[in-house]
Parts: C-alpha cells; structure tokens; sequence
C-alpha cells in the first residue's frame, strides 16, 4: 500500500499524513476531549432531555397499549362499555399527537443540540448558527446534575488508534450512522410484527365471541386504532430513519475511500447528523439495553477492523441517539 495511504476496512483506504492540530483532531485527540468534564456534561445532559422526550412519547404509548388491551376484555365482560371505550380512544388519539407530542419534540430538540455541542467540540467541527443555537451552559450544567453514572461515556467513541483527521471525524461521524441505522430498523420490524399480532388476536377473540360487526368495531377496533396507529406510523418513521442513515453512511464510506474530505464535507456530514437525531423516532430505553450488548461487540469488530494496521487494541462501544 502506498505512503500516507492505510485499509481502514475491507475496501476503504484513508490518508494518514494529515494535520493533528486541535481544529483537525486525530483519534488520540478525539479520546481526550471526550472524557473532559465539560463534554461529559454536555452527554449528561443529552441523555437526560432524551429521557423526557422519551417519558412523554412512550408515556403516552403505554396509555393507547393499555386501551387496546382492555377492549377485548371489555367485549367478553361489559360489551355495553364498548362506545364509551371507543370514545376515550378518540380523545386520547387527539390528546397524543397534538399536545404530547410538541412537548416531546421540544426535549428532544434540547437533546440534539447539547450532543452536537458535544461533537463539535470533541470532533472540533464549526458550529452552525444556522442549524441550531447553542443550549447556556447553565442549562446544560443543570441537566448533568451531579454526573452520575458518567464512566460509560467517556468512551462514546471508537477512538483508540492514532488514526489523523479528517479519518478520525469520519470515522467517528461513521460509528454515528451505523449504530443508529441498525437500531432504528430493528426496532421498526418489532413494531410491525407487534401491530399485526395484535390485530390478528382482536380478530380471533371476535369471532370466538361471535361479536357482531358493530360490537367488534367499537369495542376492539376503535380502542386499538390509537395503539394500532402509533406503531405502524412510528415503525414507517424508523424504516424512513434507517434509510437516512444508510445514505449518510455510504457517504461516509465514499469519503473515506477517496480521502479527501474537507471541512466543509465534514460540517455538511454533522448537519444530517444533527437533523436525523433532532426529528427521527425515538426508541424505547428498554429495547436499548435489550442490544447494546450485541451491538457493542459488533462495534468492537468494526474499530478492529480500524486499527489493526496500527496494532492498537479495540476500541470501546458507541451508544445510541
């Protein structure tokens, strides 16, 4: 392989002859500015707006599920309660997307922008006036708290080799993509398999009733619809983000090979990173740690892949936005 020039994976060369100043961090840089306490801070607090977006989001799920849940048994209990179950779920298909859920954009918004103050610090990419404005720093101090827990973050990115810039944001900026690719599809095909599972039980317990048309439609159909709604609609908005993920990772990889990546080619890369956390679906904390482990060791594969030419040991796990 010719000077300047190493395989970063199968397939994908980058040059290493470039500058490691602190604008053009090397991965050795990335891993010391991650793990200072004002970037630290800026994950905390990330995580804990993400957290509020989610409680609001999935709060309001759990009370949709919990009607969809109750109708069959309202039909074998109380049919007569079914009109007045099927009109709470009316209200509540109301009450979710036009109140609910502007609060919950609002905090994830909050989310995007203190992670992409994180990024633009640790990766030392210009921030973008136009994209966003930066949250106070007492506001994100404040939402850190006392920085609990705050080990499995200084590790956020794969960034053990010495690898130079611009591979070393692109690489970083990669890990971003794939991580969140996989997790959005994988929680888009558990949605879809849920929501005609659950459709094909109201069915079944119907005709095991021998319910009528009307009793079914007012009794399991319309208290489901909410529930039913939510999942197909948010499983077509992870398949929508995964795909978006999956053209922001071809990119990434196109630079990568070529080499060449400029600053300006690595602000454009954060602006869709930036806008894909900021409005993509949220997934659920417990589906989250139901992969982490899984996807962690293929993320420790991947860095491998990275440094092997260098000799360096794996890197640690990326977590998900």
């Amino acid at each position: 392989m010719e000077d300047g020039v190493r395989e970063l994976f199968p397939g994908i060369r980058v040059g290493t002859m470039a500058s490691t100043s602190p604008s053009h961090p090397s991965l050795s840089d990335v891993r010391d500015a991650q793990s200072r306490d004002v970037n630290l801070r800026r994950q905390l607090a990330a995580r804990h707006f993400y957290q509020y977006g989610k409680r609001i989001h999935f709060g309001g799920a759990a009370v949709a599920i919990a009607l969809a849940l109750l109708s069959p048994v309202v039909l074998l209990v109380a049919p007569d309660w079914g009109p007045i179950l099927g009109a709470i779920g009316g209200l509540w298909t109301f009450v979710s997307r036009a109140v609910l859920e502007r609060f919950k954009q609002d905090y994830q918004r909050k989310g995007a922008t203190a992670q992409e103050m994180f990024d633009c610090s640790v990766l030392g990419i210009a921030w973008n006036d136009a994209l966003a404005r930066r949250l106070p720093e007492e506001e994100i101090h404040k939402a850190s708290g006392s920085m609990g827990n705050v080990d499995e973050y200084r590790s956020w990115y794969p960034a053990v080799s010495a690898l130079a810039w611009p591979g070393s944001v692109l690489l970083c900026q990669r890990s971003n993509a794939v991580w969140a690719r996989r997790q959005h599809r994988a929680f888009g095909q558990f949605l879809n398999v849920t929501a005609i599972a659950w459709f094909g039980v109201g069915v079944v317990i119907a005709v095991l009733h021998d319910a009528s048309l009307a009793q079914y439609l007012t009794t399991i159909a319309l208290p489901s619809l909410p529930a039913l709604l939510d999942a197909t609609e948010i499983a077509n908005q992870h398949a929508k983000a995964a795909g978006s993920r999956q053209i922001l990772e071809n990119q990434i990889n196109t630079l990568l090979e070529r080499a060449n990546a400029t600053e300006k080619h690595l602000r454009e890369i954060q602006d869709q990173i930036f806008a894909l956390r900021r409005d993509a679906p949220l997934v659920p904390e417990w589906f989250y740690k139901l992969i982490r482990s899984d996807y962690e060791q293929d993320m420790r594969y991947a860095a491998q892949l990275a440094s092997q030419s260098d000799g360096n040991r794996p890197p640690g796990s990326q977590e998900g936005d």
